[in-house]
C-alpha cells in the first residue's frame, strides 16, 4: 500500500516507511544515538529527495531531544551558561547551513553534496569507533590513563567562567563549536550530538555529568531555529513524513530499551561502526552507478 508525501511528492510504500521509523528508533536506543544521524541518509536511499530529507529530520531531532531534555532539566545536569554560549554560535552556523543548502538547491547540486557529506561523516565516525574500540582494547586494557588534558584551547583570551561545569576557558571555544554543530543541523538535518559530545569532553574538559544534558539542550533549541529557518527558506519539511518517523521511531526505542541490557556494550560498539560502512557503501553505489535515464527533458 503505498502512501503519498505531499511536500517529497513522492508515494512512497507505507510498510516500508513504518519499518524504516523502526528501525531508525531501536538503531537509535541500541547505540545512544540522535535518529538524525542515520534517518537522512536512510531517507534519501528509500527515495525521499535529499532537501525534504533534512527538513523532515529536522522535526524528529527536536522530538527525540526534547523529551531528553525535560529528564536532564528535572536533575539539573544542565550548564545553561555553557549551552547559551554554544546556542549563540548555532544560530549564526544553522543560518549559514540553511542558506548554503537553499543555495544549492537552486542550482540542482543538492544530491551529490549532500550524499558525498553523509559518506564523509558515516565512514570517518565508523572509522574512529572501530580505532577507539580497538585501542582500548589491545593497547590500554589494562592500563589508566587521563581523560581530561589541558590544550590549546584553553590558552585563547576571553576567558569566562562556567560554573556549573567548574571550567575557566575562553568563550571562544564554545562559540566556535555551537557554530559547527547549527551549520551541521542546518545543511545536513543531523543533530550533531555524536560530534558535540566528544567536543565538550576533550577539548573543553566538562565532566560527564553535565555533558549529556547541556548537549541536548543545546541540539534541542538549535534544531528548533533550524526548523523554523528550513520552513521559512527552503520549505523543505513534509510533517506527515515527520510525524510518522516519530512514532514509528518511539516505538523501536522502546524495543531497543528492553534488549539493550542483554547486550555486551563493546561487541554494540563495533556492530555500529560496521552499520555505518554498510550505510555509506550503498550511498557511495548510489553516487556512482548509472541513471535509469541519463537523459530527461521536462516539459512545462
Amino acid at each position: 500500500m503505498n502512501f503519498y508525501l505531499p511536500i517529497a511528492e513522492i508515494s512512497i510504500n507505507i510498510y516500508v516507511l513504518l519499518s524504516l521509523g523502526v528501525g531508525i528508533g531501536f538503531i537509535s536506543g541500541l547505540f545512544g544515538i540522535g535518529g538524525g544521524f542515520i534517518s537522512s541518509p536512510l531517507l534519501i536511499l528509500v527515495g525521499v529527495p535529499p532537501a525534504v530529507a533534512v527538513g523532515s529530520t529536522t522535526v524528529q531531532v527536536f522530538a527525540s531531544t526534547s523529551t531528553g531534555v525535560i529528564n536532564h532539566y528535572q536533575k539539573k545536569n544542565i550548564d545553561y551558561q555553557m549551552g547559551i554560549t554554544m546556542i549563540i554560535g548555532g544560530v549564526f552556523g544553522t543560518l549559514t547551513g540553511v542558506l548554503f543548502l537553499n543555495n544549492l538547491q537552486n542550482i540542482g547540486a543538492i544530491d551529490n553534496y549532500l550524499s558525498s557529506i553523509y559518506v564523509v561523516l558515516l565512514l570517518g565516525t565508523a572509522i574512529f569507533i572501530l580505532y577507539e574500540t580497538a585501542k582500548v582494547n589491545i593497547f590500554y586494557k589494562n592500563k589508566k590513563f587521563k581523560l581530561h588534558q589541558h590544550s590549546w584551547i584553553h590558552g585563547l583570551p576571553f576567558k569566562f567562567k562556567y560554573r556549573k561545569s567548574k571550567l575557566y576557558i575562553s568563550i571562544l571555544a564554545p562559540l566556535f563549536i555551537g557554530f559547527g554543530i547549527g551549520l551541521l543541523t542546518g545543511f545536513t538535518g543531523i543533530g550533531g550530538g555524536f560530534i558535540l559530545i566528544p567536543c565538550m569532553i576533550y577539548l573543553l574538559g566538562m565532566t560527564t555529568i553535565s555533558v549529556i544534558g547541556t548537549s541536548l539542550f543545546n541540539i534541542t533549541i538549535i534544531s528548533l531555529i533550524s526548523l523554523f529557518l528550513q520552513i521559512a527558506i527552503n520549505q523543505n519539511v513534509d510533517f506527515v513524513l515527520a510525524i510518522m518517523l516519530i512514532i514509528s521511531s518511539s516505538l523501536g526505542a522502546a524495543i531497543a530499551s528492553r534488549v539493550i541490557e542483554k547486550l555486551d556494550q563493546e561487541n554494540l560498539k563495533v556492530l555500529f561502526g560496521v552499520l555505518l560502512i554498510i550505510i555509506a557503501s550503498f550511498l557511495l553505489y548510489e553516487l556512482f552507478r548509472t541513471p535509469n535515464n541519463l537523459y530527461r527533458i521536462d516539459y512545462v
